[in-house]
């Protein structure tokens, strides 16, 4: 349940593309409440990965490369945080809302904020939505916010 104060907040970041919006709000609610922000980036490891007209799994220095970029990424990140903000930088391979809900379980998250990623049509209907995911499983309550503010474009 969410406290007052929350102490763990969790924001689930692709590493392609950072959601500057949640990533702001989340390390401000942190330097506020005196909380640990934890920044998750999920590697999904499904089929079709990496390409969808291949027979042939992807290998582990595929992921090793993903899994790199985004340390990197996400650490670049932090540094945007205001001071005084405890960060961990947290990088997962699997389903990304089962990752993202069992992380918030085993830190014993108080929140999670995600963005939006505006799938519609048939793409939605066949991978769904993390955030609808994450939403429906999640123990802690999950804050949304939309990827983008009427004419911002990241």
């Amino acid at each position: 349940m969410l406290s007052i104060l929350p102490k763990t907040i969790l924001i689930p970041l692709d590493a392609g593309e950072i959601r500057r919006r949640a990533f702001r709000l989340g390390a401000r609610l942190a330097q506020i409440n005196n909380a640990t922000l934890i920044l998750l980036t999920v590697v999904h490891d499904t089929f079709p990965y990496p390409d969808i007209f291949s027979f042939h799994s992807p290998n582990e220095d595929y992921y090793h490369s993903i899994r790199d970029h985004a340390r990197k990424i996400l650490k670049k990140t932090a540094e945007e945080a205001p001071p005084g903000v405890v960060i961990d930088v947290m990088i997962s391979r699997g389903s990304p809302a089962k990752v993202i809900v069992e992380v918030a379980q085993e830190e014993h998250v108080d929140l999670i904020i995600m963005t939006t990623h505006n799938t519609r049509g048939l793409e939605r209907a066949i991978l769904g939505s993390v955030t609808d995911k994450v939403l429906r499983t999640a123990r802690c309550p999950v804050l949304v916010i939309p990827m983008h503010e009427a004419g911002e474009s990241s």
